[in-house]
């Protein structure tokens, strides 16, 4: 048995204001799932530390250039065959200097936690919010690119 298969490396950062408590949110445009309200985010590059890349994200995204990140979990996604996946670093930071400013990837500014809806969010941002807030260490996909859900093998029972 084989214990190897390709992975995609991606990360999502959730930057705070630490003085006012927002969130910095992005509208990515021209993205494979439902649009709206996301966090900076995307590829690791070959030899790359997956914290690096999301810094460099950051900034690329948004012109912030952050102190030093947490990280605080993972999503992922299946192919149908289960032989491929798509691996999720998820970062906080509330530690940068800079003046926001948005890129290609689409408009970026502050926005109150609690005004993150279904509705005005990307599909599986809520689910992932669980993951930043610490609720739980993972969310899942058994669809490339799909909604995401608590990874069923965590409990919710305490040790």
């Amino acid at each position: 048995m084989t214990r190897t298969q390709p992975v995609e490396l991606v990360t999502m950062i959730m930057v705070t204001d630490p003085t006012t408590g927002k969130v910095l949110v992005e509208d990515k445009v021209n993205v494979p799932w439902k649009a709206g309200h996301s966090f900076p985010g995307g590829h690791v590059e070959v030899g790359e530390s997956c914290a690096a890349a999301a810094m460099r994200e950051v900034f690329e995204e948004t012109g912030l250039t952050l102190a030093t990140v947490d990280f605080c979990g993972t999503c992922e996604w299946f192919s149908a065959d289960r032989q491929q996946r798509k691996l999720g670093l998820l970062y906080r930071g509330d530690q940068f200097t800079g003046k926001i400013k948005a890129s290609d990837e689409g408009p970026i500014y502050w926005l109150e936690p609690m005004a993150l809806t279904t509705e005005n969010s990307a599909e599986s941002l809520l689910t992932l919010l669980k993951v930043f807030r610490g609720e739980t260490p993972a969310v899942t996909s058994d669809a490339w690119n799909g909604p995401l859900q608590v990874d069923p093998s965590q409990s919710t029972s305490t040790i």
